[in-house]
């Protein structure tokens, strides 16, 4: 099978876009540590680890229930895209949807944040605007 010759677009994103349309859109959600989709972003780690292209948005809400875009589209081969859209955050500035191409992902464990996963080898310095907690993880290292 090869992989498309270039990323499908995402669903398109209404006004207002609440966590329940996210979720019916595919997006994993991730609603003040409420979490939908998150079998989607599994199965894009693994596809990640079996060199098969994928993408996935992660739309993440403010304290003020303003979604954050997180959008991840990996070639099969060796570069994730990542695009950071903060354009519906009332209380943000809009970065203008930059984008960054990165090497991979990694889970940092961390005691005092928590642990979660961020993007390694990136061009620039967008990619610290990732940000994604792993819950699983953070569920296994509480019950220890």
């Amino acid at each position: 099978v090869s992989p498309p010759a270039k990323p499908i677009e995402f669903p398109a994103v209404s006004d207002p876009y609440g966590a329940d349309q996210a979720a019916a859109n595919g997006d994993i959600v991730n609603v003040h540590g409420k979490m939908y989709n998150l079998d989607k972003w599994k199965l894009f780690l693994e596809n990640l680890d079996k060199g098969v292209p994928n993408q996935v948005r992660i739309t993440q809400y403010t304290i003020e229930g303003d979604p954050i875009f997180y959008e991840l589209v990996y070639d099969g081969a060796e570069a994730i895209t990542y695009t950071y859209d903060n354009s519906r955050d009332g209380f943000g500035s809009d970065a203008g949807r930059p984008s960054t191409v990165c090497r991979g992902i990694e889970l940092e464990k961390n005691k005092e944040l928590g642990s979660h996963y961020k993007l390694t080898g990136c061009d620039n310095e967008i990619s610290n605007t990732f940000w994604f907690t792993n819950i699983e993880a953070e569920a296994e290292e509480g019950s220890q």
